[in-house]
């Protein structure tokens, strides 16, 4: 994963997870461990394409819909696989059984996330060590895949439970195509909920200053 990508995936964070809208410059880049000089490109595009809009102290996000579709549009998945493995393991023991420290995502960190699925699927993708995943599953081949992807410090630190942040699922199922196309449609009213919730919270805290 591009470094860049690392600064799109903490603004959804923060949004998302934390429910900031207000973000700078400064603490973005520290938190991905990226130069001010990777985050300020990818804030001007981001106040181009109205995502966000400049303040003299940071940035307020306006439009988080612009920043997912940004990153899933410019996002290659396919540069992250390391490892695909056949595996006769069902999904359901894949997802239980992967080993420590790995990161679900797409479809299995969907149904982790929201408790349900909304189509079968034969793939489980992971951000982990190929080479322990591998020494678990690629003895029994079969009809499921685990794709497994390269992992990132900045990942592992704003994850949990084993499950990537929910900007990350968006990005990874839409570059998944047309597979995913029914995951990324309920994923779309799911994070307009949320960032309804975001809403009400920040006009809440703002009457509770007034």
């Amino acid at each position: 994963m591009k470094r860049w990508e690392r600064v799109l995936r903490q603004i959804l964070y923060l949004f998302y997870e934390e429910n900031i809208r207000f973000m700078n410059q400064k603490s973005v880049a520290e938190s991905c461990g990226v130069s001010l000089g990777t985050v300020n490109p990818v804030m001007q595009k981001l106040d181009r394409i109205g995502a966000i809009e400049k303040k003299p102290l940071g940035f307020r996000v306006i439009d988080v819909g612009r920043i997912l579709l940004f990153w899933a549009n410019n996002r290659d998945l396919d540069e992250d696989v390391v490892s695909r493995i056949s595996t006769s393991t069902t999904i359901d023991k894949i997802e239980k059984n992967v080993p420590a420290g790995s990161l679900l995502t797409a479809y299995s960190a969907f149904k982790i996330k929201f408790g349900e699925t909304v189509e079968r699927y034969r793939e489980v993708h992971v951000y982990g060590d190929a080479v322990e995943i591998k020494k678990k599953f690629e003895a029994h081949h079969g009809t499921n895949t685990i794709v497994v992807l390269k992992q990132d410090e900045h990942l592992s630190k704003i994850s949990g439970k084993g499950v990537v942040p929910v900007g990350q699922v968006y990005v990874d199922l839409w570059q998944l195509g047309v597979p995913a196309k029914t995951f990324v449609d309920y994923l779309n009213a799911k994070l307009k909920v949320i960032e309804m919730g975001t809403l009400k919270g920040v006009i809440h805290r703002t009457r509770e200053r007034t």
